[in-house]
């Protein structure tokens, strides 16, 4: 087995257990089905390396077979609140996963 393998297994095994590190939530594609996910939330943002802040917007890795082509307008119900993807910071199959941006105003959406 390669590292990337590996890698992709562990992703499945650890990572997005939700046992472990992972949450689920639901997923709905704009104008399309939803489905349930699992999660890993971020605590920082990397590209400032500092703290988002709590409240309106979070960043949230999800696993590419979970999701092929996450875009704008798409939504992420955590719990009774639902949350909207405003910018896919990327990602993909090759990578095994995708770092979207939401924000609970709906306002931002558009």
């Amino acid at each position: 087995m390669t590292l990337k393998a590996d890698m992709l297994t562990d992703l499945d095994d650890v990572f997005f257990d939700t046992d472990e590190f992972a949450y689920s939530a639901t997923y709905t594609p704009s104008g399309g089905e939803a489905a349930t996910i699992t999660y890993i939330e971020e605590e920082t943002d990397p590209a400032i390396m500092e703290d988002i802040p709590p409240g309106d917007a979070k960043i949230i890795i999800i696993k590419a077979s979970d999701v092929s082509s996450p875009e704008r307008g798409d939504t992420v119900t955590i719990g009774s609140d639902t949350w909207y993807l405003v910018r896919n910071l990327g990602g993909g199959s090759a990578a095994g996963t995708w770092r979207l941006v939401l924000t609970r105003s709906e306002r931002r959406r558009l």
